[in-house]
Formats: C-alpha cells, sequence, structure tokens
C-alpha cells in the first residue's frame, strides 16, 4: 500500500466501515463516524478506560497502552482508542462496555402530591360566530369569551396565531382550544383538545439524563426513561467538558448536538409508545449544574472554569427555541431552574425544592448531598443556606476505576458477608463484570470491615482470613490488586480492585467529607447536631446508610436522621412544571442560598488531606 493511501477502518459488531486519512487516531475516527461511545477522560489518555480490540490492524502499544493495559490483554489486540492510530486497514471490535446506549425504563419515580396548576394549560371556548357581525374584529370576540373564563387574564396573539385564527375558528364552528403559557397565547386549535396537553421534565446530569412524561391536566406521569449523557464521549466529568469546549470553536455546539439528538430519539420512542403527538408536548422544564445548563442553551461553559468561576445567568430562563430537533421542535416553551453559584446549578435548586428546605423549622439544621460526579453539598442552619461543589471526579460513577461500570446488568452493586464468605448482588442478577458507583462504596466498606484495605487505604493481607489470602496480587507492573469474582466463580471475567481504585476513590470520598466540614466550620455548629441529612441523586439512592456512616461519607449521625431522596432533581422539576405556584419558592431558595467557594477557603486543602484516611476523626467534628 502507498504510504499516503487512504485507511479502511471497519467497525465490529455492526460492520460499519469509514475512509479515513492514514495514522488518524482511533478516537476522532470513531467520533467522526457519530458512534456513541464513552471517553471518561475525554481522550486524554489518563483513564484507561476506552479499550477496545483490534481483530486486524493493531499498531504497536504506546509506553501508555504498556502502562495500562496487562500484557496478555496488549497480546490478544487490546489497544486504548484514546491512543491508537490507524497507520492501516483495520477491524475494530467495540465492546459494549464502552458503548453510550440509550435505553427507556418504564419504573416508578418516587413522587409527592402536588397541586396541579401548571404553566402551560388548555381553555376551551365556543364562540358565537354569529356575534362577529358585532364585534370589532376575530381577536376582540375571542378575547371577550376569554374574559368571560379568565376575568384577569390579558392574553397576547402572536403573529402566528393571527395567522392561523380564522380557520381555526372556523374549522368546528367556532368551538377552539387555546393554550396559555403564562398570559402568553402559545398555540390555538379547532374543537375540545384540554386533554391533549403534556409536558417533559428533565434532570440534565453529567453523566446521567432523566426524564419524565408528563399529563398536565391531571399531572399523571406517563413514563419515566433514562440514558447516559451522550457527552460523555468528551469526557466524563465537567472539567473534561469545559477543556473540550475550549478547544475549538464549535465545540458547545458540538456537545449540546449529541444531547439533544440522543434526548429527541428518546422522546420521540415515548410518543410511539403512547401515541401521543409530539405537537401536543408544549413545555420541556429542566435542571442541571452550572455546566451542563450552559450547553443545553449553547453558552459556552469554558469561563465558568476560570477565576473568579461566574455563570453567564443565574436567573430562572424561560424561552422559545428555535433550533431543537424533531420531535423536540414542537415545544413552545423551554425552562431551565436559576443557577446558585460555580458548579451548583438548578439541579441543586430542584433538589432543595423535593427536599422542602424553605419550610422547615428555622432552628432546624439540615444537610444535602447530591452525590454524583460533581457532588453538591447544602447545609441549612438558623434560616442560612450555604452552598458547595465537591470536586468528587467521575471515579463515583465508575471512570477511573479500573473495571468501574454504569448500574447496568453485571454490574457489583452491593457485597454482604455470609457463612463468612461475601455473597455479591449484581444488577439485575446477571453475572458480575464490573463494579458501579454504589458498588464502589459497598464494597470498599465491607473490605475495610475485614481489614483487606487498612484505614489509610493500603491494600493488607489480613491475618485471620484464609479466603482472601490467595486473592491479592499484583499485576504486571506490580500494582496490588483484589480478586473479587472469577469466571469460575460465575463472572463475566476477572472484577478485582487495584490499590489505584481505592485511591481513586479516597481522592472522591475525602472531597466530599472536606465540603461538609468546611461548611459546618463555618457555620459554627457540630456534625453531630445536624438534625437530618437528606442523600439526593438516582445514584446514591442505592447506597446503604451504614456503608456512608463507616466510610465517613456523611456525619456520624443516628440512621433515623438519613433521609434518601432518590432523584430529587428529577422530582424538583416534575412538581416545578405542574404547579407554577412553586416559581416563586425556586427563585427563592436560588437567591437565599449563599455559594462557598471551597478552592477560596484556606480549611479545605487542609481538611482534605486529613480526610484520605478512611478513619473518621471525632477531632473534625466539634465545635
Amino acid at each position: 500500500m502507498h504510504k499516503h493511501a487512504p485507511v479502511e477502518l471497519t467497525v465490529l459488531p455492526e460492520e460499519l466501515k469509514i475512509i479515513v486519512p492514514p495514522n488518524t487516531s482511533l478516537h476522532r475516527a470513531l467520533l467522526s463516524m457519530g458512534l456513541p461511545v464513552n471517553f471518561p477522560c475525554g481522550g486524554a489518555a489518563i483513564c484507561g478506560k476506552c479499550k477496545v480490540r483490534f481483530e486486524k490492524g493493531a499498531p504497536e502499544p504506546t509506553l501508555q497502552e504498556v502502562a495500562l493495559i496487562p500484557e496478555e490483554e496488549r497480546k490478544q489486540g487490546w489497544r486504548l482508542a484514546c491512543l491508537a492510530p490507524l497507520p492501516h486497514d483495520a477491524v475494530v471490535h467495540i465492546p459494549d462496555s464502552m458503548r453510550l446506549q440509550s435505553y427507556v425504563a418504564g419504573e416508578k419515580v418516587l413522587q409527592r402530591g402536588v397541586n396541579v396548576k401548571p404553566f402551560v394549560r388548555k381553555v376551551h371556548l365556543n364562540v358565537p360566530l354569529d356575534r362577529l357581525g358585532k364585534a370589532v374584529s376575530e381577536v376582540a370576540l375571542v378575547s371577550e369569551e376569554l374574559r368571560a373564563v379568565l376575568p384577569d387574564l390579558s392574553v397576547e396573539f402572536s403573529l402566528d396565531a393571527l395567522r392561523r385564527l380564522p380557520r381555526v375558528l372556523r374549522a368546528a364552528n367556532g368551538s377552539v382550544t387555546l393554550t396559555l403559557f403564562r398570559n402568553q397565547l402559545i398555540d390555538l386549535e379547532s374543537g375540545d383538545t384540554r386533554e391533549d396537553s403534556y409536558a417533559l421534565a428533565i434532570d440534565l446530569g453529567t453523566t446521567t439524563v432523566g426524564l419524565l412524561l408528563l399529563h398536565l391536566p391531571s399531572g399523571q406521569t406517563i413514563d419515566y426513561a433514562a440514558f447516559p449523557n451522550p457527552q460523555g464521549r468528551f469526557g466524563a466529568d465537567l472539567i473534561a467538558r469545559i477543556a473540550h469546549a475550549a478547544q475549538k470553536e464549535n465545540a458547545v455546539e458540538e456537545m449540546r448536538d449529541v444531547l439533544m439528538e440522543n434526548l429527541a430519539e428518546v422522546v420521540g420512542h415515548l410518543c410511539l409508545v403512547h401515541q401521543i403527538s409530539p405537537s401536543h408536548i408544549y413545555l420541556i422544564g429542566f435542571s442541571g449544574n452550572t455546566v451542563m445548563t450552559q450547553i443545553f442553551w449553547g453558552i459556552d461553559p469554558r469561563y465558568v472554569g476560570q477565576v473568579p468561576f461566574k455563570p453567564t445567568f443565574h436567573h430562572l430562563l424561560a424561552q422559545t427555541v428555535e433550533d431543537l430537533p424533531r420531535p423536540l421542535d414542537k415545544a413552545k416553551k423551554v425552562l431551565s431552574f436559576p443557577l446558585i453559584g460555580g458548579f451548583v446549578g438548578g439541579d441543586t435548586v430542584a433538589d432543595l425544592l423535593t427536599a422542602e428546605f424553605d419550610r422547615k423549622k428555622p432552628s432546624a439544621k439540615w444537610l444535602l448531598l447530591d452525590i454524583g460526579t460533581n457532588c453538591e453539598v447544602v447545609l441549612a442552619y438558623k434560616g442560612k443556606l450555604l452552598a458547595a461543589s465537591a470536586p468528587a471526579g467521575p471515579a463515583l460513577e465508575g471512570a477511573k476505576i479500573s473495571q468501574g461500570m454504569r448500574a447496568i446488568p453485571g454490574a457489583i452493586s452491593d457485597v454482604r458477608e455470609k457463612d463468612g464468605v461475601p455473597h455479591w448482588s449484581t444488577v439485575e442478577d446477571a453475572p458480575a463484570e464490573g463494579i458501579c458507583g454504589s458498588g464502589l462504596f459497598h464494597v470498599i466498606a465491607y473490605l475495610l470491615e475485614q481489614k483487606v484495605i487498612l484505614k489509610d487505604g493500603r491494600i493488607d493481607q489480613p491475618a485471620g482470613h484464609p479466603y482472601w489470602r490467595d486473592r491479592i496480587v499484583s499485576d504486571d507492573n506490580g500494582v496490588p490488586k483484589i480478586l473479587l469474582l472469577t469466571p469460575q466463580e460465575g463472572a463475566v471475567r476477572e472484577v478485582f480492585l487495584t490499590q489505584l481504585d481505592i485511591r481513586e476513590f479516597q481522592l472522591a470520598n475525602a472531597a466530599i467529607r472536606s465540603a461538609w466540614m468546611v461548611l459546618t466550620r463555618q457555620s459554627g455548629i457540630t456534625a453531630q447536631s445536624i438534625h437530618r441529612i437528606f442523600i439526593a441523586g438516582a445514584f446514591g439512592n442505592y447506597i446503604r446508610s451504614e456503608a456512608l456512616l463507616s466510610l465517613g461519607t456523611i456525619p456520624r449521625v443516628p440512621q433515623q436522621r438519613i433521609r434518601f431522596l432518590g432523584n430529587a432533581s428529577l422530582e424538583g422539576v416534575r412538581q416545578f412544571v405542574l404547579d407554577r405556584g412553586n416559581e416563586q419558592r425556586v427563585e427563592e431558595l436560588a437567591r437565599k442560598a449563599e455559594f462557598v467557594e471551597l478552592a477560596d477557603s484556606p480549611e479545605f486543602q487542609e481538611i482534605f488531606v486529613q480526610q484520605l484516611n478512611f478513619e473518621v476523626f471525632k477531632e473534625n467534628e466539634r465545635e
């Protein structure tokens, strides 16, 4: 082959093909194909999670690949997609663990009763066309009939509404339904269509996107769906996304587009399943951290990550968006929650609404932790709210963990001692092939209890525990690891936890601990005096309180003070969309919360270093 000849890449199992210039990186080739693949570190070659297997044309391994991939796997053709060049024709198999696959989950979400007074409402009128001769205009006649129903409402007719009014008014002999957002007329239809009114409530997470399809007249949830945020291909955490935004001119549009395409695909599926016309989805309400919110609106987030860490806007935003893909393009309005400051965004405000932080007694001391890629912490005391963002990083979501994975079938989610040996639980009881975020908490807490992991995080050979004697080994680079499960024990592959995995978890855990310690010290209260601790986040909802307490992730309080909220952000958006009376509450919660920049706190680094140890220090829980 001529040295400048183009290269053909074949991707399995789909057998997709693409022609690229020689020595193009596999990372760039896969992105150009539009494949939904996961690059946790954004292609920075530091996590080793984007492993693919070359069936043909494997390039020579780089030094980083030698360090990150065991020799036996390298011989089998495994390489890192972010590093591997394509000097000649190649056939590459992309494993399921690297794919960002959308899925729809018809499961129930914990929901609270709500007063149904949605932002979008429909009004049916029987307009007497025989009185048109005495009216000044068609608008005047319709407005007169509308005032009889809503006397205090003055409705604005857009140019689009004026163009459609003559035909719609006569199609059903004056029977017409007006759709209103606040005092704006956003749609009109012939006949009585009051029951055909829907909205989407979306929790725009860094790692996972959750959404609810809502029936506005009744306030009922029609369905729930969730899918991995496809922006994961540009990096697993906010810093990686910000870095990508700064790399090229259209990077923000690129990240926004992949999200919108995935969102449109899921919403289209829901509309098909429930026989709903997309034209009847009038409103999209969403919450997300500051970076996710700005990317949704197409606003460059890079300056949020630079001093003085300020967002472009902070208020509740209600806009008409013209460039949404089908079927989202039928939505007349998009609402996003107000932001608090730094990386603490609308998802935290939605958490606070769900937990009713504005309705607690002034003397009550409450602590909220939304555990995820970015962990938000809010402390309420003496009528005040302090909010901070803990840089937990993506380790708690499985990224940067050797065999970390999303909470999909086969992920270890829990472990309990039974008859002197561990009994492992996996998602949907599927054969084990990795560890998800909640599983990481439970596994490390269990191994600490077994003294396989010491308080300083080192792996040790525990005396008197023969079960672990042959399960503590070293990899090709001499790094200790703990073998949890083998194929002979029913696992898909060897599942292990390395010393580096434990160090990554220690960093994340210490960041969370340090955040609430800084807030309690600034407020002058003890951690033990906190009356209630709320654990938010769909991920955090699956962690047992005993694990959180033993690892020191949360203050050491009686278990009855701990409340798990599930996806409180999504629930907060649902309540907001269905009850416009919550608008003032949301804006007040955001206004009242005082953002604490941990990077500016002289105590944070000192506390952080202390909290790397798993020991729960009483000294740090004093006044």
